[in-house]
């Protein structure tokens, strides 16, 4: 009992004088490690968050699903409630319903749409307001918003007012001011859009709509099965395969980058590891061959520089893997403006990770240790 704790006292006393005689070398090894285990825990971190963030970021891109009647262009208000109220709160970031009709206006006839103004700011991102201000309460019906192009076909202006009336039986009208002058570059810049009630009341669709945009969470197989449990006899719901579609070919694309990354940092870090390692065994050369000539064995000598890499990689990996999460962080508020979640994951897979490529990188120099002449280096050769 008491010899083999003298073995392991020995042995751990090989291992500390070994690391603290070439702690140039080992420092260099320590920081190879560390810095490509926080970068795999920061590219994992985020690998597991950007699905989630990236949802997010591109619904910039606008309204992902649609619900439209299929009796005739019409759906009625609450059937488009109900179909809405089945969609997940936390998944949901906005739905705007549009009613749209012929109706003469000063100069002529355009095309009107009742929408719901604060839920269009969500389905329709990139409108661009060219002049005046937006309407941000939906029960404005004194005021309305004009696209670039039926502004200038009609010389409206911010401030200017105008007569709505049904273009059909000359009778529902309104006087609307206009607040504001927007643009989309499709469209939406030859229409004048008003509230939905006073839409409504001037077409005479009290109570319908012609259809729904959503913004929501999830990819196109996910929105897609939404649909089905939405549509029903009265109206259909799906989503907008262009939109939706894209944003999961980015998604994969952003995720192999980030893996090719990931990858590129690990083959560079065991390249540095294995230079370091071969550079400090090849110097204990002399120290290996008189081991060998005491008795050693080779697999001792072998554990032994096993020991002190484990020893190295580990306590480097594990500092490397909480300082991924910082890093990781850092990504988050420059990338998406927001944290990363932590993952105990990423610092497991980033641990195993240092430890295989260490293990890898130190193989060849070890043995090739192993099989030095021991007479020719004793005498100097």
């Amino acid at each position: 009992m008491k010899e083999n704790r003298k073995g392991v006292g020995f042995f751990l006393k090989v291992i500390f004088k070994s690391l603290t005689f070439s702690s140039a070398r080992v420092s260099v090894i320590f920081i190879s490690v560390a810095l490509g285990s926080a970068i795999t825990a920061a590219f994992i971190n985020t690998y597991l968050d950007i699905e989630f963030k990236m949802n997010r970021e591109l619904k910039a891109y606008g309204a992902n699903f649609i619900i439209t009647g299929k009796e005739n262009s019409y759906i009625k208000v609450d059937d488009y409630s109900n179909a809405i109220s089945k969609i997940d709160k936390n998944s949901l970031l906005g739905s705007s319903p549009y009613l749209y009709g012929i109706a003469r206006l000063s100069l002529g006839n355009s095309v009107v749409a009742g929408v719901d103004f604060v839920q269009m700011k969500m389905t329709k991102p990139f409108l661009e307001i060219r002049d005046g201000s937006y309407i941000n309460v939906d029960f404005d019906e004194r005021n309305a918003l004009v696209g670039v192009d039926l502004a200038k076909r009609m010389e409206l202006e911010v401030g200017s007012e105008i007569d709505i009336v049904n273009s059909e039986d000359n009778k529902n009208g309104a006087k609307v001011r206009i607040k504001g002058i927007i643009s989309t570059g499709e469209a939406e810049d030859n229409i004048l859009f008003i509230s939905m009630p006073l839409a409504q009341k001037i077409l005479q669709k009290e109570g319908y709509v012609n259809f729904g945009e959503v913004v929501a969470l999830g990819n196109f197989d996910e929105l897609s099965l939404l649909g089905e449990e939405i549509s029903n006899e009265k109206l259909s719901a799906k989503p907008l395969a262009r939109i939706s579609r894209s944003e999961g070919l980015i998604l994969d694309k952003i995720k192999l980058l980030m893996a090719l990354v990931a990858f590129t940092v690990l083959i560079i870090t065991s390249m540095c590891v294995n230079t370091t390692l071969s550079s400090i065994i090849f110097s204990r050369v002399k120290e290996i061959a008189l081991l060998r000539a005491l008795g050693a064995s080779k697999n001792s000598i072998a554990t032994l520089f096993g020991a002190e890499t484990l020893i190295i990689t580990l306590t480097a990996s594990l500092v490397g893997a909480f300082g991924g999460f910082l890093l990781s962080q850092i990504l988050g508020a420059v990338i998406f403006g927001s944290g990363i979640d932590f993952r105990f994951l990423s610092v497991f897979a980033a641990i195993l990770v240092s430890l295989v490529s260490a293990a890898c990188a130190s193989y060849y120099p070890i043995k090739k240790s192993l099989n030095v002449e021991v007479a020719n280096i004793l005498r100097g050769e």
